[in-house]
C-alpha cells in the first residue's frame, strides 16, 4: 500500500509538472525570441537616426562609415550603390531591395534566424539598414532555463513523492500492527490485541478486532470449563465404579479393576487440567518405545484371551517425544483398541516403531478386512457404531507436534495406520 501511495503520488505530481512547465517552457522560448527581436530593432533604429543626420549632409560613404564607428557582425549598412558597410552574416540582406523600394521597414524569419531592413531616407537617395539576429541568438538562455525548469520539476516530483511515502508509512503503520496482532491471534495467541489509534477508519476496525479477540478468548474460556465440569461429572459414576470394585471377593479381579479405575481416574484428572489450560506442559517429553511397549503389554492380555498374534517390533530407542506420556498412551490405546473394535477374534496385530530421515513414527497393522473406505478417517465417522474420534484424536496428536497420518490398505489384506511425529 505504501509504494501504490507513492507511484499515484509520482503519476499525479508528473502529470501537473509537466502540465505547467511545457507552457511555461515554450513561454521561456518565446521570450528569449521577443527579447532578441527588440534588441534587434533597437539596434537599427539607433544606427537609421545616426545615419539620417549623416545623409542629410553628406551621403558619401567615408562620411557615414566614419559617423557609424565598428559596427557587430549581423549589423549592416546598404548605400544607394549597394556597397555595405559592416560584416553580414551568412543568408543576409535579402530584404534590402524590398525596404529599399517600397521605402518601408521589412522584418522576416528567413533561413538562419530573423532579419529587419530599415530604410533611411535622404535628398535623392535611400540607404538601408539591415540588422540580423541568428538562431542562435533568437534561443539565446533557453537551453538554460530548460534544465532550470526540468531540475525544478524533478525537485517538486521527489519532494511529493516523499511527502506520499511518509504519510503512507504513518497509514500502512497502523495496518501492520493490526496484522501483526491477526498473527498472534492465529497462531493462538488469545491476548493479542490492536491499539490503533488514526486513521478513525483503522482506529473501529481495531476495536472491532479487539472485540471479536475478547470474544473468542470467552468462548474457548467457556468451552474449557464446560469440558472440565463435564469430566468432572464422570467421577461420580467413577467412584461408583470403585466401591463396587472394591466388593469383588477375588483378590486378583479386584485389584485389576482398582487399577483400571485408578488409570481412568488419573486420565480424567489430566483431562481436567489439560481443559482448563490454556496450553499444554512446556516442555513435556515421552519416550516412544517406552509408552508403546507399555501399552502393548496392557493389550498383549486382552489379544491373548482372543487369540490374536501380538507382535510388537521396536526401531526407535531414545526418541522423545515433544507432549506428556499421557497423549503418546492415549494414542496407542487409541489405535490399537480400534483394531479390537473393528475386527474379529483372531485377526492378528502388529506394532512398529522406527525413524526414517530423522522423522520416528508409530505403525499399527492388522489382519483384518481394511478401511474399505478411508472416509472413516473423518471426525465423527465411525464404521463399527462408535464416536468416530479415535482417528482423528490421533490425527490431531500427531499434527500439534508438525507430523501427520497416514492411513491404508495392507497389499496382503488388513489396514495399516502410520503416525509420523514433527
Amino acid at each position: 500500500m505504501r509504494k501504490r501511495l507513492a507511484l499515484v503520488a509520482l503519476a499525479t505530481t508528473t502529470l501537473v509538472v509537466l502540465t505547467f512547465l511545457m507552457p511555461l517552457g515554450l513561454l521561456v522560448r518565446r521570450q528569449a525570441e521577443d527579447r532578441a527581436r527588440v534588441e534587434a530593432e533597437r539596434e537599427a533604429q539607433a544606427i537609421a537616426s545616426l545615419i539620417a543626420l549623416t545623409v542629410a549632409d553628406d551621403t558619401a560613404p567615408e562620411a557615414i562609415e566614419t559617423a557609424l564607428g565598428p559596427t557587430q557582425q549581423g549589423t549592416i549598412v546598404v548605400l544607394p550603390d549597394d556597397s555595405v558597410i559592416g560584416e553580414p552574416n551568412q543568408g543576409q540582406g535579402s530584404l534590402v531591395e524590398s525596404a529599399r523600394q517600397d521605402q518601408a521597414t521589412i522584418t522576416a524569419v528567413i533561413d538562419g534566424g530573423w532579419e529587419i531592413a530599415l530604410p533611411v531616407i535622404g535628398q535623392d537617395v535611400v540607404v538601408v539598414v539591415d540588422v540580423m539576429t541568428t538562431n542562435a541568438e533568437l534561443t539565446d538562455g533557453v537551453t538554460e532555463s530548460w534544465l532550470l525548469l526540468g531540475l525544478l520539476g524533478i525537485v517538486v516530483v521527489a519532494a511529493a513523492v516523499w511527502v506520499a511515502d511518509r504519510l503512507g508509512r504513518s497509514m500502512v503503520q497502523p495496518i501492520r500492527e493490526l496484522e501483526d496482532a491477526a498473527h498472534r491471534l492465529g497462531g493462538g495467541d488469545l491476548t493479542a490485541r490492536a491499539e490503533v489509534g488514526e486513521p478513525r477508519e483503522l482506529a473501529e476496525v481495531a476495536d472491532a478486532f479487539n472485540t471479536l479477540a475478547s470474544r473468542l478468548d470467552e468462548l474457548l474460556r467457556e468451552e474449557r470449563e464446560s469440558v472440565a465440569d463435564l469430566s468432572h461429572r464422570l467421577r461420580t459414576p467413577l467412584t461408583a465404579l470403585r466401591l463396587r470394585a472394591e466388593t469383588l471377593r477375588a483378590d486378583t479381579e479386584r485389584e485389576e479393576t482398582i487399577a483400571l479405575v485408578d488409570r481412568l481416574e488419573h486420565s480424567i484428572d489430566q483431562l481436567i487440567v489439560a481443559a482448563r489450560s490454556d496450553r499444554g506442559a512446556v516442555g513435556a517429553r515421552s519416550d516412544l518405545d517406552g509408552v508403546v511397549s507399555q501399552r502393548s503389554e496392557f493389550w498383549r492380555v486382552l489379544a491373548n484371551e482372543e487369540t490374536r498374534a501380538f507382535d510388537i517390533a521396536l526401531g526407535a530407542p531414545s526418541v522423545e517425544l515433544g507432549f506428556e506420556s499421557s497423549e503418546l498412551e492415549a494414542v496407542v490405546d487409541a489405535l490399537i483398541g480400534n483394531v479390537f473394535s473393528h475386527t474379529e477374534a483372531g485377526i492378528p496385530i502388529w506394532i512398529s516403531t522406527g525413524v526414517t530421515d530423522g522423522r520416528p513414527w508409530l505403525e499399527v497393522a492388522d489382519g483384518g478386512n481394511g478401511f474399505g473406505d478411508l472416509a472413516l478417517v473423518e471426525r465423527g465417522i465411525s464404521g463399527g457404531g462408535s464416536t468416530g474420534l479415535g482417528l482423528d484424536i490421533v490425527r490431531r496428536t500427531a499434527e500439534s507436534t508438525g507430523g501427520s497420518l497416514e492411513v491404508d490398505d495392507r497389499p496382503g489384506g488388513g489396514a495399516v495406520v502410520r503416525i509420523w511425529f514433527g
